[in-house]
């Protein structure tokens, strides 16, 4: 038999949850069977909401919510008062004035999220709030308990549909109704620290723990199942949003250039080759069918008795290229690789001096080099479309290198 403490806690439990269901009700145990009742439903709380403290009457908030039918909203009054989700300013006979009371307002909040997300972020939230209790210094065995088996029932709700969808539903009601039950990493993450944690503070836990990481495995199966099947009813696109080939063809069908761009959006292309004419492209091309085909003779072996080449005689490219640099530099230590090349006039002179100037860059005896900078130039109706920030400059420390 319960003490009064203990019944007056259940019916004040049980006030609350009928306050917090009124917005379900079409009437005294009936339940709400169309989505006008309970937009009626928000426009009552609402017009207490800007009442204030003094509250309304009936017919106050039938003017309130003049542009709902008169005969629904008086309807929707009775069965929130029914539920004392609406009650009395005054208990007394004759008061005419009510107020309403908050829980069915957050109710109506929560089913709005509930609809917009699919229920993820309250349970995110129950789960950040549950990990937030074990460190308070006052939790105790039992409110880690009371938790884990809340997380245990909330995974165990999501994996039973979402299997049951992967398994026997058509391919169409479980695209259309999975997406709010996928879960994701981060989710998982939080109850497996959540369990870790508690399994840790609390060894005489563990068999609760165990069930909640049997929910948790469950909901991975549902998840990889439902996923799987989608993925082999996507086709070989393998689309991330696993539309029908024909609704990604309509798509581009019917989308502007600007709606397909964005699927580019903070991809880094490397910048335009520079511009040709058909006729330089021709003629490359016979030059390079007419190609002499004549092999060039291996190398011999050098003999014991034949002496190694000197110094001069083993390089004597590494002259002309310092030569070559004395000139490009003109008497300065550094030059822009951009004057460079509009010096050079058109495109293949450029081409042949940038390559001498990355020849002489690669050879660790010049005392020459080349630096890149982050800038790009762009001029379409110049020969060079495009130029990269660069200098050709002397290393610090060299001397001038003259010819001979």
């Amino acid at each position: 038999m319960s003490t009064f403490d203990e019944y007056a806690a259940d019916a004040a439990l049980v006030d609350v949850y009928q306050q917090v269901f009124a917005v379900l009700a079409r009437a005294s145990n009936q339940m709400v069977e169309d989505v006008e009742s309970v937009m009626v439903d928000e426009a009552i709380l609402d017009a207490f909401a800007q009442a204030g403290p003094a509250g309304l009457t009936i017919d106050q908030v039938a003017v309130a919510c003049r542009h709902l039918p008169d005969s629904q909203v008086r309807r929707r009054f009775l069965v929130l008062r029914s539920y004392r989700a609406v009650v009395k300013v005054n208990d007394r006979a004759n008061e005419l004035y009510y107020q309403a009371t908050f829980a069915p307002y957050v109710m109506l909040l929560f089913l709005r999220r509930i609809g917009d997300a699919g229920g993820q972020a309250e349970l995110h939230r129950l789960l950040s709030m549950a990990r937030m209790s074990l460190d308070d210094q006052h939790a105790t065995v039992d409110d880690a308990r009371a938790h884990l088996v809340e997380i245990t029932n909330v995974f165990r709700l999501l994996a039973n549909p979402l299997m049951q969808m992967a398994t026997s539903a058509k391919i169409e009601q479980l695209r259309a109704q999975a997406r709010g039950l996928l879960g994701n990493e981060e989710l998982l993450a939080k109850a497996q620290e959540y369990h870790d944690a508690a399994a840790t503070q609390w060894p005489q836990l563990l068999p609760a723990c165990g069930e909640l990481r049997m929910a948790l495995a469950a909901y991975r199966d549902a998840v990889s199942t439902a996923a799987q099947r989608l993925l082999a009813h996507a086709g070989k696109t393998r689309a991330l949003g696993l539309l029908p080939v024909e609704r990604w063809r309509s798509f581009a069908r019917d989308s502007t250039a600007a709606t397909l761009a964005s699927a580019l959006d903070g991809l880094l292309f490397d910048a335009p080759a520079p511009h040709f004419p058909v006729e330089a492209l021709l003629d490359a091309v016979e030059e390079g069918l007419h190609a002499e085909g004549s092999r060039v003779p291996p190398p011999r072996p050098r003999t014991d008795d034949e002496e190694p080449p000197g110094e001069h005689q083993a390089d004597l490219e590494g002259p002309q290229l310092a030569e070559l640099a004395e000139e490009l530099l003109a008497g300065s230590d550094r030059v822009a690789v951009a004057s460079v090349l509009h010096a050079a006039g058109d495109w293949p002179a450029a081409r042949r001096v940038l390559s001498q100037m990355v020849s002489i860059h690669h050879r660790d005896d010049l005392p020459y080099g080349l630096t890149w900078g982050d800038g790009l130039k762009v001029d379409l109706d110049s020969a060079f479309s495009w130029v990269t920030d660069g200098w050709f400059e002397r290393r610090a420390g060299a001397e001038v290198v003259t010819g001979g």
